[in-house]
């Protein structure tokens, strides 16, 4: 059983593209613009729109954008639920606990194509995470690169969004304001940046 869940132990190395005080809006967003797909950088995928009939049609996006990532039980309204349905018993953490994020490596790739409808946030790498090791011998991984954040990450530390060439003019036309008010520049999968423009 491990001992050290009561805080994360692993911390990412912060990065030029943390927040910066000083940077708000556009200027903050060209700040954080990078380099995609490097080692260590934490991503969390989501389809904007359950795939499970049976749960509520909420827009993933828009709620992201507006509250950060939370887990689902840490969601009030109880809105918040994954496409996998899985019960685990008997994990040192509940499952539905954490957010759950992919860190980087050479394997990522496999969970990294672009899709209509379809996007990944890009999370500040000063976020404190959780890891397998971390998890004890008897977690059940779901994915080869997964770590995990305990209830939520704030909309403050997305520091990017990566979408789908169909869904570009959807996504600037709608959330411009709101990418613009956290300073979240956009990108498609093959590292294009779509806004801010940094000519």
């Amino acid at each position: 059983m491990p001992t050290n869940l009561s805080q994360p132990t692993q911390r990412a190395s912060p990065t030029a593209n943390a927040a910066t005080p000083e940077l708000t809006g556009e200027a903050l967003a060209r700040s954080r613009v990078k380099k995609l797909w490097q080692h260590g950088d934490l991503f969390h995928n989501f389809a904007r729109y359950s795939h499970r009939p049976e749960l509520k049609k909420v827009d993933r996006l828009a709620r992201i954008l507006e509250h950060g990532l939370i887990a689902p039980a840490s969601s009030t309204d109880g809105s918040v639920r994954s496409d996998l349905n899985i019960n685990v018993i008997g994990a040192p953490v509940p499952y539905d606990s954490l957010v759950f994020l992919h860190r980087f490596k050479d394997i990522s790739g496999i969970y990294l194509f672009p899709r209509p409808g379809h996007f990944t946030v890009l999370i500040d790498p000063s976020v404190p995470y959780l890891t397998p090791q971390d998890m004890g011998k008897h977690w059940a991984m779901l994915s080869q690169d997964e770590v995990y954040v305990r209830d939520r990450i704030a909309p403050e530390h997305l520091c990017g969004l990566v979408v789908d060439d169909a869904d570009v003019e959807e996504v600037m036309k709608k959330f411009l304001p709101r990418l613009h008010a956290l300073g979240m520049p956009v990108y498609l999968m093959d590292r294009t940046v779509i806004w801010p423009s940094i000519e």
